[in-house]
């Protein structure tokens, strides 16, 4: 499942609803939109930016998740079980976000009950790619699992502003593991680095290393 799957690609009734419901918020490169734990009941769509998804262990030690893009919606568990949020999102860079809260969610759907079915399906497709990321955190070993998420990270344009030791909190190991494996993959001509980026150069091969797994 690609990062397009939590894009706004569902009907344009459910377009139109994030039109006319949700109410505007800025974020500063830096700034916290919510902590982990922290309790909040809204459902976001991201306008302009970078968001960075993550968690943190009770010792502190942190886990990236993922990166949000523009046109992904975000925070749906709270629509269904308002509580505790079970990630901290923070803006990489300046941000545009829409959001509305459950109970106005909840009042738009009495008025559109189809649109319950596709917040359910958001909610499913989350859920997939979440135990996809889980197995690969559990059963990949390293070259793989930091070939999976360098592709998933790039994007269409391959390339990704971030430090190796920010991969190195995507990918759960060490720095000095993802900059062994990424300087073999320079020396092939896989990916080019240069300070605070990582350019794949030849999504071909991390594709086979990302598959080449152990039966």
């Amino acid at each position: 499942m690609d990062q397009a799957s939590f894009f706004l690609e569902t009907s344009q009734e459910l377009r139109r609803l994030f039109d006319k419901a949700f109410v505007s918020r800025k974020l500063k490169a830096g700034e916290t939109l919510f902590e982990q734990d922290e309790h909040d009941d809204r459902l976001y769509v991201l306008d302009e930016g970078l968001l960075e998804v993550s968690v943190y262990s009770a010792g502190g030690r942190k886990h990236a998740l993922n990166l949000l893009r523009p046109e992904s919606v975000f925070g749906e568990i709270a629509m269904f079980d308002p509580g505790p949020r079970t990630a901290r999102i923070e803006a990489v860079e300046n941000c545009k976000l829409r959001y509305i809260r459950q109970a106005a969610l909840i009042a738009e759907i009495a008025r559109e009950p189809h649109l319950a079915a596709e917040l359910l399906s958001l909610a499913g497709k989350r859920m997939r790619w979440m135990s996809k990321q889980m197995e690969e955190q559990v059963f990949l070993p390293p070259a793989p699992r930091l070939a999976a998420k360098v592709l998933y990270l790039a994007g269409e344009d391959g390339k990704i502003a971030m430090s190796q030791a920010q991969m190195a909190d995507y990918v759960g190991v060490t720095r000095e593991v993802v900059s062994k494996i990424l300087s073999e993959w320079r020396r092939e001509g896989f990916v080019k680095l240069s300070r605070g980026r990582i350019e794949v150069t030849n999504p071909a091969a991390l594709e086979d290393i990302k598959n080449d797994t152990p039966e």
